[in-house]
């Protein structure tokens, strides 16, 4: 699944599990690797995507929102897009 095309996807409608590096829970340390931990993305607006984690260590890391270059660091490439009724 290509990154460039996620913003695509939220924006009409889908949800999207995608897979990330577990510390995306860290965003402002860099990205270690990428992949291995499912996120859904609920959302993108204005370059931002809009992510739930229940294993965010905070409110704020369980409904996060990053900058799709910050999130583009610990995307794996690999997701499930479901669209909605």
């Amino acid at each position: 699944m290509p990154q460039e095309g996620l913003p695509a996807l939220l924006v009409g409608g889908h949800l999207v599990m995608a897979s990330v590096h577990k510390e995306i829970r860290s965003p402002a340390l860099p990205a270690p690797g990428q992949g291995g931990h499912l996120v859904l993305l609920a959302g993108h607006d204005h370059g931002l995507i809009h992510l739930r984690t229940p294993s965010g260590h905070t409110e704020t890391t369980r409904r996060a929102i990053l900058p799709t270059e910050v999130f583009a660091t610990f995307f794996g490439g690999r997701g499930i897009a479901a669209a909605l009724p």
